[in-house]
């Protein structure tokens, strides 16, 4: 007979008795149990139901009437049928066995269909109790379920990031489940997916995304079901002792998150014990749970890109801002130095004002750039060994002028060395400038603003602390998102596009370092700090293209340039610009012709034979990058060697070195110095007032280090 048939026990002690009674009912789908004592019967009923007991009343030690007491005394088997088989049949030993709650006193010898019909009756009456027990016991388990559900409903609904939500899910499904593993992947696009993993143990084959599964289930947003031959890493668990995992079947069950317009949006997988495999029911509330799921990751993915539309027009609204109001300004000035109102005094003002809000205007415009060669991956490096020292300190000279402008003490810490990282010089100007400025910008007048550099142990750290307005805790960790500032609204004292901090994150990260904000809270000041790792080897520079000379510095006066003599074929087709350029050549005494496209430039160089060729790169039609390459493969006697200076607003290091392989001698970024313009002229023909440089230099112009 089976394990799961109810059992009988017979209780006697006379063996020939007991093999009687197991003779009648022999054909019943029980299982009987035989001992022959009072004890030997309480032991059994401690591990064991049954569904009725048949009891001797004589036995020896202990009599049939002291093993009922005590079995009622136990609460397991208060209730278990008693029926007493005794040859023994008087009123008084009746009246006590009906006493202790026996169902039946029967006296021997027994009518075997009399004992198999009443026997029976409690079979039937214990198996029915039974399966009342198994479905109470399954409402409760499904009682159990459902109000996890709805937990796990309300914590997928409160998680604060997709992240968040899938790890409560994985969690959440494995252990409603009663399954091992539980795996959630939410596929957002091509280019980001989460991710989320709950295990009781390690199952190498799986530790990933289950490429077959995830394929079957979004190529048919439908649930889907296997078994698989896993190795999972149990103690214990393993072939012939060599530590090696043993193969176990799993019961594979996966539901899909899908969106409101049918759109795959990943899936939720679940890997159970193939003995208790998932049912109907389990496979329902996976569904419930994906389908949770998927209208919390719609939501999410909703409120991101309502945020983001609010970010877009909060940035847009603050680069108007920043970009018209020192255009008003430069208007303003320029409209009363045209008027001719002005003493000399003002008028040198008013020519300093254009020129530092032109400044302030090419800084927003380097900072566009730089966000939008992180946002397509196209930022490169020039690595090569550096010490930091040296970087801080430029880093620092550039901005004391600012400082002492708001009377802010700015200190620095800079040991003679701390070992090289390998890394971009300008890059990492960029980072430290960008630092110091914010520092400088948010520090109220008379404060203090330190940099420390130091190395600890394999790696340089520079810390820039302020004694500012700080931070606030909710704001600290979207300090270094793009577009998010602290305070965006038109009250705010401070301007600026919040992009500076987002771009010192990526410089650094791209360097293989982090960077971390530390802040007490708003008006307990702030500190930055960026960890580097030391350089491992030493890195030579990239090869330049034609012997290319280091990057010149804007100079703070201009030295008088003569081109007396020089012809120079400038070749812009913006009218404006053209003519502006023509007129700073013209006054420096050489002779100008300007022309707007490649075809023209081509027409005057064989017609006019100048000196020097400037070129911007954007142009119609043919661009000069492509005019360039016609003009070397012209004859020297038709100017194919003409010196050519590339004045373009392309400002990539990957630009210039595109336009020195193309044939330029020099590389000028726009907005530049006009006395800059005139000694790269200079030096481009060899004039004696202009110093001695290779050919292959490249130029930028302003005051920031250059953002290749």
């Amino acid at each position: 007979m089976t394990p799961e048939a109810p059992g009988i026990l017979i209780v006697d002690d006379s063996a020939d008795k007991l093999v009687a009674l197991e003779s009648i009912l022999v054909d019943l789908p029980v299982n009987i149990v035989k001992v022959r004592s009072g004890k030997e019967a309480l032991r059994r009923l401690l591990v064991q139901d049954f569904a009725v007991v048949l009891l001797d009343v004589r036995m020896p030690v202990m009599d049939g009437f002291e093993t009922a007491t005590l079995i009622r005394q136990r609460s397991r088997t208060e209730h278990t049928p008693i029926i007493f088989v005794t040859a023994f049949g008087d009123e008084t030993h009746v009246a006590r066995g009906y006493s202790l709650k026996a169902v039946d006193y029967l006296l021997a010898p027994v009518v075997p269909d009399v004992l198999r019909t009443k026997v029976s009756v409690f079979v039937e009456l214990f198996r029915a109790t039974a399966e009342v027990r198994r479905q109470a016991s399954s409402l409760r388990e499904r009682a159990t379920q459902l109000h996890r559900l709805a937990a796990s409903s309300l914590a997928i609904n409160s998680a604060l990031s997709l992240d968040q939500m899938l790890a409560v899910l994985a969690t959440s499904a494995r252990e409603i489940l009663g399954a091992e593993r539980a795996l959630a992947v939410a596929r957002v696009d091509e280019r980001r997916t989460h991710r989320a993993v709950s295990a009781a143990c390690e199952i190498p084959e799986v530790e990933d995304i289950d490429a077959a599964v995830s394929s079957a289930v979004s190529g048919t947003n439908q649930t889907y079901r296997t078994t698989r031959l896993l190795h999972p890493r149990l103690p214990g668990l393993t072939i012939d002792g060599s530590g090696a995992p043993a193969p176990r079947p799993y019961d594979v069950l996966a539901a899909p998150f899908m969106g409101r317009d049918g759109r795959n949006l990943g899936l939720v997988e679940v890997f159970g014990d193939c003995d208790r495999r998932f049912t109907q029911e389990d496979e329902d509330l996976l569904v419930q749970l994906a389908q949770m799921t998927s209208i919390a990751i719609e939501n999410t993915l909703f409120s991101e890109a309502r945020e983001a539309n609010r970010l877009k027009e909060e940035f847009l609204s603050t680069l108007s801002h920043e970009l018209r109001t020192p255009l008003s300004a430069m208007l303003s000035w320029l409209w009363m130095l045209r008027r001719k109102a002005l003493d000399p005094g003002a008028a040198a003002r008013a020519i300093e004002a254009v020129e530092r809000n032109a400044k302030a205007q090419a800084r927003l415009v380097d900072d566009l750039l730089d966000v939008s060669r992180i946002m397509s991956g196209k930022v490169q490096l020039d690595r090569r060994a550096v010490e930091l020292g040296p970087v801080v300190e430029a880093a620092t000279d550039s901005l004391a002028a600012a400082a002492e402008a708001k009377a802010i003490t700015l200190a620095r810490f800079i040991p003679p060395k701390t070992g090289p990282v390998l890394g971009d010089t300008d890059r990492l100007q960029q980072v430290i400038w960008n630092l110091l400025s914010n520092a400088i910008k948010f520090t109220p007048q008379g404060g203090r603003v330190e940099v420390q550099l130091r190395r600890v142990g394999a790696d340089v750290e520079v810390r820039v602390s302020d004694t500012g307005q700080g931070i606030a805790p909710g704001f600290l960790p979207h300090v270094f998102e793009r577009f998010r500032q602290a305070d965006a609204s038109s009250t705010r004292t401070s301007g600026g596009l919040g992009l500076g901090l987002a771009i010192v994150r990526h410089l650094v990260e791209l360097h293989g370092g982090n960077v971390e904000a530390l802040s007490a809270g708003e008006g307990r000041g702030a500190t930055f700090v960026v960890t580097l790792p030391l350089a491992t080897r030493h890195e030579e520079p990239y090869p330049r293209v034609r012997s290319a000379a280091p990057v010149e510095e804007a100079r703070a006066v201009d030295a008088p340039c003569s081109l007396d003599g020089i012809r120079v074929l400038i070749v812009e087709d913006e009218i404006d610009a053209r003519e502006a350029l023509s007129v700073i050549v013209a006054q420096a005494g050489a002779t100008v012709a300007g022309v707007g496209t490649a075809r023209e430039a081509l027409s005057q160089l064989a017609a006019w034979r100048p000196d020097v060729l400037v070129c911007d790169i954007g142009l119609p039609g043919e661009d000069g990058y492509t005019l360039i390459r016609n003009v070397r493969a012209l004859a020297t006697d038709q100017g194919g060697d003409v010196p050519a200076v590339a004045l373009t607003a392309y400002a990539h290091a990957s630009d210039r070195r595109r336009a020195l392989a193309a044939g330029f001698q020099a590389h000028l970024a726009k907005p530049f110095e006009p006395g800059q313009l005139l000694r790269v002229l200079a030096r481009s023909v060899q004039l004696p007032d202009a110093e001695h440089e290779m050919p292959g230099m490249s130029a930028a112009a302003g005051q920031l280090p250059e953002r290749a």
